[in-house]
């Protein structure tokens, strides 16, 4: 990007505010002359009400302003993320109206399927304003190579699909020194700073494979070997609770604040990825877990799913999903083999830095977008 670029104007719409979306507008509003960020809001029980106040929010209560501050903004072009949600459709149509240029950045990997007679018809029905808005974008952008053969099965055109992952803060998410402090709110001691740390992150949910992690975590045969730290969010951290409240080696995290999350994976040696494998949709899309914890340098696990392996590529362990035994195989691989482990974080980092970079994102987008409209 350079500075003729300072007059032209973006917009930026997701479904969900999440921390690295929030520096992705702010990488692109250096280079252009104004980027405006619309978005329903937070998700759930998320803890970034904060964020918020950096969007244009197109909820219930400000939608109709919201698209009218959006049509008279008139940007140059849109990024619009979570690309099958209606309201990123009826952006996308707007878009067409105002002769704006839209960017469609696409994570689904599957085809989703419904039970329901209504619903397998009302989503068909959908399916017809998707494939038909994916095969005339301008731009796509597949998250994953699973996402890119998605759009292929719509019959887009391969030439236009471009695979890139997003990226992250490389500068907030870096190797750091473990922090006493925050070892010591979670109760650790310095023993248990001594041994393994194993994290995971997010909601400890049946999609994020959180049941097949915490099998791992009851069968691991050296308990003094390792240390887990789980989240105490989600359905299946309460069906084992009482279990992991009888182990010495596992220590339960609540909710953290967005600034002690790169202390939390600097904290541990191995963070692992154990997303399910879904039959009726699409698996663990971009898991932002996965792309910090490479930005800190740790050495990392992850499933063969979704968009895990596109982001990982070889700078990590690759295992089966659903697998609680391919679990605790990895996890003691890479304690015995402290030189592996090394390498590995090594690798991440520079990954990181490189590719899932968030400056290298943007820039990547907006080369996208210029060479499309200027082709």
């Amino acid at each position: 990007m350079n500075s003729n670029m300072n007059s032209v104007k973006a917009a930026v719409y997701t479904p969900y505010i999440y921390r690295w979306m929030l520096d992705f507008v702010h990488e692109l509003s250096d280079s252009l002359g104004e980027v405006r960020f619309y978005s329903r809001g937070i998700y759930g029980n998320y803890p970034w009400t904060q964020c918020e106040q950096y969007a244009r929010l197109m909820n219930k209560q400000h939608l109709l302003s919201a698209v009218i501050d959006y049509l008279r903004y008139r940007p140059d072009f849109i990024i619009l993320l979570g690309s099958e949600t209606l309201l990123s459709l009826i952006l996308y149509l707007l878009s067409k109206i105002v002769r704006t240029n839209p960017v469609l950045i696409v994570e689904e990997n599957r085809e989703r399927t419904f039970a329901s007679i209504v619903l397998r018809y009302l989503a068909g029905v959908k399916r017809l304003f998707v494939v038909a808005t994916h095969r005339n974008a301008g731009v796509l952008v597949a998250e994953s190579e699973p996402a890119k053969e998605y759009l292929l099965r719509m019959g887009c055109s391969p030439e236009r699909i471009h695979v890139i992952p997003h990226g992250t803060n490389t500068v907030d998410f870096q190797p750091r020194p473990k922090s006493e402090q925050l070892a010591k709110l979670l109760g650790l001691s310095a023993n248990d700073l001594r041994a393994s740390m194993i994290l995971f992150v997010g909601e400890f949910s049946e999609y994020k494979g959180a049941e097949f992690m915490a099998q791992a975590i009851l069968t691991f045969t050296n308990p003094g070997e390792a240390i887990f730290l789980i989240p105490s969010q989600g359905s299946i951290f309460l069906q084992h609770e009482s279990q992991f409240n009888e182990m010495k080696n596992v220590y339960a995290y609540s909710s953290l604040d967005d600034e002690c999350m790169p202390y939390l994976y600097n904290l541990c040696d191995i963070v692992v990825v154990p997303s399910k494998l879904c039959d009726a949709g699409s698996s663990d899309r971009s898991p932002n877990s996965l792309i910090e914890a490479m930005a800190c340098g740790k050495a990392v696990i992850g499933t063969a799913v979704g968009g895990i392996p596109t982001i990982m590529d070889q700078a990590g362990l690759l295992i089966q999903p659903n697998d609680p035994a391919a679990i605790v195989q990895a996890i003691s691989q890479l304690i015995v083999d402290t030189q592996l482990r090394e390498t590995l974080s090594k690798e991440a980092r520079t990954r990181a830095v490189t590719t899932l970079n968030n400056h290298v994102y943007a820039r990547c987008i907006f080369e996208l977008w210029k060479q499309a409209a200027h082709g």
